[in-house]
């Protein structure tokens, strides 16, 4: 079940790449793009991806998961490095798109940033799945029960059920848009 809500995650997470990689799309053949929107994008992919989903992954899920195994403690350093990695992606894409905001023609380096951040979602979410796989067979009943309930102190430090609502309410926004 645990295990089960971060591959569902994931489904979100990767509607939001489909969103990044249009709107890259779309930058790249100079169609626009209203800034607010790439605003929006901006926002979901700190709060649902980064705060939320693995906020999930790094408070409770990987520490619950890397003891098991020499293996398992591995591939959880690089997944949070991987984190990390994307979160750099997406504050250069928020500083180049201030930038633009301002006056500075950022459009080339907000679309290099948004394809960048599509490619490595694919990426990182595809080995995830994999190592979710293995990993989801060494959980015990009791264990996913407390995963559950850690889920539940993620979700309330992003602002509860409601600011996670309104987050795939944005990403719906988004998928709806003339550019899209």
């Amino acid at each position: 079940m645990s295990t089960r809500q971060l591959k569902q995650d994931h489904v979100t997470v990767r509607r939001i790449r489909d969103i990044a990689q249009r709107c890259s799309n779309q930058l790249y053949a100079g169609r626009n793009v209203p800034l607010e929107d790439i605003q929006i994008i901006s926002v979901v992919i700190e709060e649902f991806v980064d705060a939320f989903h693995h906020g999930k992954e790094e408070k409770a899920y990987f520490p619950a998961n890397e003891g098991k195994s020499a293996a398992h403690a591995e591939e959880i350093r690089k997944f949070v490095a991987e984190h990390e990695f994307g979160r750099r992606i997406a504050r250069m894409m928020l500083r180049s798109l201030m930038e633009w905001k301002s006056g500075v023609d950022g459009r080339e380096p907000v679309a290099r940033f948004l394809k960048t951040y599509a490619i490595y979602v694919t990426d990182h979410t595809t080995k995830e799945e994999r190592f979710f796989d293995v990993a989801e067979k060494t959980i015990s009943e009791s264990e996913d029960n407390d995963l559950l309930r850690r889920y539940e102190i993620c979700k309330k430090d992003v602002g509860g059920s409601a600011r996670v609502e309104e987050l795939l309410r944005l990403i719906e926004y988004l998928e709806e848009r003339e550019w899209m």
